[in-house]
This record gives structure tokens, sequence and C-alpha cells, in this order.
């Protein structure tokens, strides 16, 4: 029998298969304690951006979706190799659960020890919902540990920008609008400067170039666009809306008319002193007087947008003023028989005050 020659691609595949059989023997001679007590996997070179982020590990996640967290985040950079080795140490379930600060661009090998350590770094955690205003966001960050409420508001007002966004921020205005809100982790003692500038700079993140430019697209630079985004934030319920209620603003903008949304008369409301404490920061029941308040904030007296973001939006209403549906839709309602946060669309004034009838009321 004529002996069959190794070609070189076939050489290179006995080569990966010798290394992963050395590997695997290497790796199964030993305890997880050992294989996790140093880097056998060391990253080919330093990586510039170390900056730690959070993650939280919960109960029940797969080492694949885990993996695919630490990649998305940039923790590490591939999840298919976090996979593989927490099969082959076998630690699956001595994964911890928790909150963990873990630094971009680590080996995969690296994480996977440090997310089987029972002792973890102590962190301060706080989540803020979308569509909330800096005053709400003080009281959130002050239960959570980073001090007072008046010390989060002083931050917000000497933080800088990012680069992106200073061209368009109007000379004066507060940081309204800026304030990504997310789940954000960091080391006990972090301050509310700290967590200020690690906002906006997730802000920077996320409100990618991308996103910017297809924002500019439709006519509004970043400040134009937070503010209709935190309009669409406050108005829309259901994720697939949004762009749908992005639409029909930019039908009412292209028109010059006035936008007419309630949530712009409720921070009007807001600014009038002493309304705060009667009513809260979106009074709920607007009165025919709040209606017809003289505000620039109010848009259903004014034309065109407000002077700035009424509240801090999140990716998805970013994302929908970004890229709005293009419809004829001119009007929407709230659908009260409903009760589940849709709206009622309508192209012609009497269509609309027809759902009025029909929808507005349960």
């Amino acid at each position: 029998m004529t002996p069959r020659l190794i070609t070189p691609i076939g050489a290179v595949g006995v080569a990966v298969t010798v290394f992963a059989l050395l590997a695997a023997s290497y790796f199964l001679a030993k305890t997880p304690g050992d294989v996790l007590g140093e880097d056998l996997v060391p990253l080919a070179q330093v990586a510039t951006d170390r900056e730690e982020v959070g993650y939280t590990l919960p109960a029940g996640r797969s080492a694949g979706d885990i993996g695919s967290d630490l990649e998305r985040l940039g923790v590490i950079g591939s999840g298919q190799q976090f996979e593989f080795l927490v099969s082959l140490v076998g630690v699956q379930q001595r994964l911890s659960t928790g909150d963990y600060l873990l630094r971009k661009n680590s080996s995969a090998l690296t994480v996977v020890r440090e997310l089987t350590v029972k002792e973890q770094i102590p962190v301060l955690k706080v989540t803020f919902p979308e569509g909330i205003r800096i005053e709400e966001m003080a009281i959130i960050a002050e239960k959570a540990g980073f001090g007072s409420r008046e010390s989060f508001m002083a931050a917000t007002k000497a933080a800088e920008l990012p680069p992106g966004f200073v061209e368009a921020f109007p000379a004066g205005e507060s940081l309204q609008g800026y304030l990504f809100p997310d789940t954000y982790i960091m080391p006990v003692g972090s301050t509310a400067e700290m967590l200020v500038d690690y906002m906006l700079r997730t802000l920077d993140r996320r409100f990618s170039p991308e996103l910017r430019l297809a924002a500019k697209s439709q006519g509004l630079n970043t400040h134009q666009a937070l503010t209709l985004a935190s309009i669409v934030e406050r108005e829309a319920v259901l994720e697939p809306e949004r762009a749908r209620i992005a639409g029909v603003f930019y039908n009412r903008l292209a028109a010059q008319d006035m936008l007419g949304a309630d949530p712009t008369v409720q921070y009007a409301v807001s600014l009038i002193a002493g309304s705060v404490e009667q009513f809260g920061y979106w009074k709920k029941d607007l009165t025919l007087v709040d209606l017809k308040l003289a505000s620039p904030y109010n848009t259903r007296e004014v034309p065109g947008l407000p002077p700035g973001p009424i509240a801090n939006p999140g990716l998805a209403s970013i994302e929908a003023v970004a890229n709005p549906e293009k419809t004829d839709f001119y009007y929407f309602v709230a659908d009260a028989k409903a009760n589940d946060g849709s709206h009622v669309f309508a192209v012609t004034l009497a269509e609309h005050e027809r759902n009025i009838q029909q929808y507005g009321t349960p």
C-alpha cells in the first residue's frame, strides 16, 4: 500500500489535535485550584484599555451565556474560549453568583478564576430606571451608598461632557438627559463624582458615533436627539411603539407644529416653586391650567422641541429617535381599554378624535 502523504493543511490539523490532547491532559491532571492558580494562557500583548466594568452573575446562567456576556462587555475576547475552559476544568458548578468588577481585555482563564473565587471584592451597586430625572437619580444614588443626593447634584454641575457631546450642548444647561440609565457596579468608597463620570462615559459608548450620525441624518444634533428621546421615553411603554412614536413627533417637527406631549407639561409644572413637594416630579392629573402653562417646556403651547431633555432616556428610545418609523401618523392616544401601555395611532384629526372617544377612556 502506498503511504499516504500528509499535506501542510493536514499537518496543521494533526498539530492542533495533539496540542488539544496535551492541553486537556494537563488540565485534567490538575485540580481546579491548581489550574486556576495562574494564567497559563496569557494575553498575546498588554491591552491599553483595562477599564473595570461591573458584571452581575445570576444563578443558573450557563457558561456559554456568561461567556457571551463577558465578550459583549469587552472583558474577554472570546466567549467560546471561556465556555471551553469552564467545561475543561469542570467548574460550571463553582461559578459564584454575585456582583463583580472585571477588567476589560482580560484572559479567559483569569476571568474563570475570578468568577470561582468565593471572597468577592465589596462593591456598590445601583440601578437607574430609564426615563427618570437627575433629581430622582440623586435619591437612588444616595440610597445605594454613593454619598448624599446633594453631592450627586453637585457632581452633575461640575462634570465634563465627553468630547462628542460638547459642541451641541447649550451653555448653562444641566446634564438632564445625559446621565445614561443602567446598572452600575463600582468599588466600595466610590464617590458621586466617580459615578457621574462613569454614567457620562457610558452614554458616550452607548449613544455611539453611528447612532449620532443616524440622528444627524434626521436633522438632529446630539442635544436635540437626547431631548426628543427623553420625550419618547416618557411617552412609550411598549418597545415596538418607540420608533413609531418618534416618527409621529418627526412629522410634527417637519410641519413646525407643537409636539403636544403631556410629559413636557409635567416637567414644566415641576419647575414651579412648591410643585414637586405637592405633586412629585411627574404630576399625574394635569389640569387645563397646567396645559396652558407659559413655559418653553410646554409643547402643547410652544412648537418644536423644548430647550433640553426632560428625563434621562435609555438606549431603546435613543435608537428610536435615530431610526424612526416612517409613517403618516400625526396623532396617538393611550389605549385605556387595553390598559397594556399600547397606543392607537391616527393620520387625521377626525380619526384621532374618534380614537379618543373609543379608546381614551376605560
